[in-house]
């Protein structure tokens, strides 16, 4: 039984710390799109499309990873 409680907050642990790589990850792309603005002398709502591309590449995926660490570790706290 102890076994089974280390496996489940070890994917709830996993999860959260994705979510708080995937915030650092934001801040990051928001850097980075500022500086790429001021360095081409544009805004981003003029450049909308290659911000929003460059932000669902930054969070989709660590979302979905987290996501998945927590239903797993739904799955086997419940089983």
């Amino acid at each position: 039984m102890k076994n089974k409680k280390n496996v489940y907050t070890y994917f709830f642990v996993l999860s959260v710390l994705l979510i708080i790589y995937m915030g650092y990850t934001l801040f990051t792309t928001y850097q980075q799109l500022s500086a790429y603005c001021n360095n081409y002398n544009t805004t981003m709502a003029a450049q909308w499309g290659y911000c929003l591309q460059t932000f669902l590449a930054a969070i989709v995926p660590c979302l979905v990873y987290a996501s998945t660490c927590y239903g797993i570790g739904y799955m086997i706290k419940n089983h």
